[in-house]
């Protein structure tokens, strides 16, 4: 037993001993409502979750660890995949030989909605679709971890997806989960690749499709048998490639509240299972908050998202988590757009729950520069017209801000 206890010491020094720091992105010269000196991560309670994040990423980078796997919800922040795409490249590239899955594709053309340009999604067929921040009056399905979804009665339907989008592109995979539900058993996908027509294996756990591919690519095509009468309602879809490195999932629906990921989606809870974050960053707040001050209730803000972190540690009990706070921002009514006043109710409520689960808190609100800061992130180009959502580039310095600000942090547990 001694002996035992002797080599794992060895193992963890060792491992300590050859950990180095981690790459930082290089940020251009920004404007001056850019407080770059603030926007580092902050922990009002304890720090423990985090250091042990920092631990599994050690064992994956220097040892044989598993795959680190982090989870970032949100609105259309999160949707729009300017933000959460760069965190994820960033992510990728910190270190050699690290890759990870891709995580969660939609086909969003398919809901006419804003889509991540990391990727490419074609369809064909008659469709109908929902997301579930908004009411649909043709479709009400059971929406998953993504939050949206689209319904075919067609045989002739077909999704496809590319990876591909650049020469370097990392996202090749060999594997592919179609997420989604059937009227019938007699409904199900399959899959096109090259010449070759597939079929799937279930998954039981999680109710969905898996496909093992003949060879390794970057690009197929969903098909669907579909009987007359049925009809086969798409979630989801994920590229897997079993490579080593951090497996980054986005879920981002426009409009979302928390009370959307908890009461409108009732498969998230099972499809939490194929993620099991490590880390969860959360982007939700915005929508929870573009209401009076008055009507803001920080207390039912705070308990739904307690609800939230409890499903997610009925998978991970073990997860940190980041608390990402509102930007400044103005908010939209019946006849135009009028200031948001609850930026600063929001970073309290969030500094608290931090404090209370052992979180951090990246402060967005603060970094701007507080209140009535986001005329000048408009002025700077970073921030679009509607003082609401960001531009490609504002999303992208927050991308390559929040990745240095957890690995400024990463690095100084390791000094």
């Amino acid at each position: 037993m001694n002996r035992i206890i002797i080599t794992m010491l060895l193992a963890v020094l060792a491992q300590a001993a050859t950990a180095q720091t981690l790459p930082l992105k290089e940020i251009a010269p920004q404007p001056k409502c850019v407080h770059l000196d603030r926007t580092g991560l902050h922990f009002p309670g304890s720090r423990e979750a985090q250091d042990r994040f920092y631990g599994l990423l050690d064992s994956l980078i220097y040892g044989n660890g598993r795959n680190v796997r982090i989870w970032h919800v949100g609105g259309s922040h999160v949707q729009a995949g300017h933000f959460s795409y760069r965190m994820q490249e960033n992510l990728t590239r910190m270190a050699d030989s690290l890759q990870g899955e891709r995580g969660f594709i939609f086909p969003y053309r398919i809901a006419k909605t804003n889509s991540d340009k990391s990727f490419r999604t074609s369809f064909t067929g008659e469709w109908k679709s929902a997301m579930a921040a908004s009411t649909h009056k043709d479709l009400n399905p059971r929406f998953g971890i993504m939050g949206i979804a689209a319904q075919t009665a067609d045989s002739l339907a077909t999704v496809g997806v590319g990876l591909g989008i650049s020469p370097d592109t990392l996202w090749r995979f060999d594997r592919f989960r179609v997420m989604g539900y059937a009227s019938s058993p007699d409904a199900y996908p399959f899959l096109v690749s090259g010449t070759d027509t597939l079929s799937f294996r279930p998954d039981t756990l999680t109710q969905s499709y898996l496909f093992d591919l003949p060879s390794v690519t970057d690009t197929v095509t969903i098909g669907f048998h579909i009987p007359e009468g049925e009809d086969f309602t798409l979630t989801g879809t994920q590229p897997l490639n079993g490579s080593r490195g951090i497996d980054y999932y986005c879920s981002g629906v426009n409009g979302a509240r928390l009370t959307t990921w908890l009461e409108q989606c009732p498969d998230l809870p099972r499809d939490l299972q194929i993620v099991k974050p490590d880390l969860a960053i959360f982007a939700v707040g915005i929508n929870d908050s573009a209401c009076k001050a008055a009507d803001f209730k920080p207390e039912v803000f705070k308990e739904n998202y307690r609800r939230l972190i409890r499903l997610i540690r009925e998978q991970s009990p073990d997860c940190a988590f980041i608390f990402i706070t509102n930007n400044d921002s103005y908010r939209y009514i019946s006849r135009g757009m009028t200031y948001n006043h609850n930026g600063p109710t929001v970073q309290k409520a969030m500094f608290e729950l931090a404090k209370e689960y052992g979180a951090a808190v990246w402060d967005v609100f603060d970094i701007m520069g507080g209140k009535d800061s986001v005329i000048k992130w408009r002025d700077a180009g970073l921030v679009k017209k509607d003082r609401l959502h960001f531009t490609t580039e504002g999303y992208i310095l927050l991308g390559d801000l929040l990745y240095n600000a957890i690995i400024e942090d990463y690095n100084l547990q390791h000094e």
